[in-house]
């Protein structure tokens, strides 16, 4: 027969003297109470985790669907948010930089003081340089506006722009962008990983100027 030993009633929390290893309560009526308020706890966690395997249940339906409708995104919807991306790194990385082509600290107002990412080399006539950050600045909307067209005043933002280039980086960084360059075949899978990288390489150039 085991040792009597010494314990406080979980329900009215007085010593009691308990005879066996698996009572807890002083007397039948706690012992009642008790037993009550144990199912009252089970039925709490069962409920507790009823709710969890649904928000999980929920959670994986909407990462199914998530994915299902990646895969039927056509190419074209990561190639924008690629863009969108890259552009956005090379602003945020010319930020304290004035426009290539013109020099312009200040965007004009005409434009709602908004910046360009411009292309020297235009992704339509260069599009295996669409992603090349050697080939983008910081551009202010009236010069990006006339850099892919063909009149006399476009030639020359093109020619001030080229001449921006020259100066801030040398003639040789413009030799090799006016050179041959390998093309490319981004497909949907590169679309997404440059989309990504340029949105890591934003928020890492965000963290080191707050820091």
């Amino acid at each position: 027969m085991r040792k009597p030993t010494r314990r406080t009633c979980k329900v009215c929390k007085q010593k009691f003297t308990a005879t066996f290893d698996n009572v807890w309560w002083c007397c039948p009526q706690h012992g009642a109470i008790y037993a009550l308020e144990l199912r009252a706890k089970q039925k709490v966690r069962e409920a507790a985790k009823r709710i969890k395997d649904q928000k999980e249940a929920e959670k994986a339906g909407r990462k199914r669907r998530k994915e299902r409708l990646a895969e039927l995104r056509p190419a074209g919807y990561y190639k924008a948010q690629a863009q969108q991306a890259f552009n956005a790194y090379i602003r945020a990385r010319d930020a304290c930089l004035p426009c290539i082509s013109c020099g312009k600290t200040n965007p004009p107002d005409l434009h709602g003081g908004q910046w360009d990412c411009g292309h020297f080399k235009t992704v339509g006539a260069n599009p295996e340089l669409r992603f090349e950050e050697r080939n983008a600045h910081k551009q202010c909307k009236s010069c990006n506006a006339g850099a892919g067209k063909y009149t006399a005043k476009e030639a020359t933002v093109a020619q001030q722009y080229e001449a921006g280039l020259v100066a801030r980086y040398g003639q040789e960084y413009v030799d090799w962008l006016n050179g041959p360059h390998e093309m490319t075949n981004y497909r949907r899978e590169d679309f997404i990983r440059i989309r990504n990288e340029y949105r890591a390489k934003l928020k890492a150039l965000k963290q080191r100027e707050a820091a």
